[in-house]
């Protein structure tokens, strides 16, 4: 609508569920467990413990649903890899994650359309980027340099631009 070049925005969804913590069991003083890359992890959840497998299932943009399977699976991962026995039917949400074709975000103005500036594909972890990813889309739209400490840290604005596929 913008005339804005397509950067191939790819919506996945992702399970998790939450389930009560075993009897005794000080929730608060967990970590997040995750196994090494994208994949399961479990971690606390308002005193109770959430598990997803981490999975990355392409589906047409809509209003997510959890899918039956996916749960039963990432229940049964738990039951797998832990002490947690499930004794009632976990609660269960799905998010709509968004990703491109190599996971980075798209950060920039885009190649194409004058003043318009891509900042997609965060695949989940807007939350945890979004300090970072503002403080590099103010430098990109005032023309400013990288803040010393982002360039310190390797990021490679090429890397993010749109139009980079």
């Amino acid at each position: 609508m913008a005339g804005a070049a397509p950067q191939g925005l790819t919506p996945m969804r992702r399970t998790a569920i939450v389930v009560d913590a075993p009897s005794g069991l000080a929730v608060e003083a967990l970590p997040l467990v995750e196994y090494v890359g994208e994949g399961p992890y479990l971690k606390p959840e308002a005193g109770a413990i959430m598990a997803s497998l981490g999975e990355e299932t392409p589906v047409p943009p809509q209003d997510i649903q959890p899918e039956e399977m996916d749960i039963a699976l990432t229940a049964d991962w738990l039951e797998t890899h832990t002490h947690i026995t499930l004794k009632r039917a976990p609660r269960a949400w799905a998010g709509l994650r968004s990703f491109v074709a190599d996971g980075a975000p798209v950060v920039g103005f885009d190649p194409t359309a004058e003043n318009f500036f891509w900042l997609i594909g965060q695949g989940g972890y807007g939350i945890m980027m979004a300090p970072t990813l503002a403080r590099l889309t103010a430098a990109l739209v005032t023309g400013t340099p990288l803040p010393p400490d982002l360039a310190a840290a390797g990021i490679d604005l090429a890397a993010l631009r749109p139009g980079r596929f």
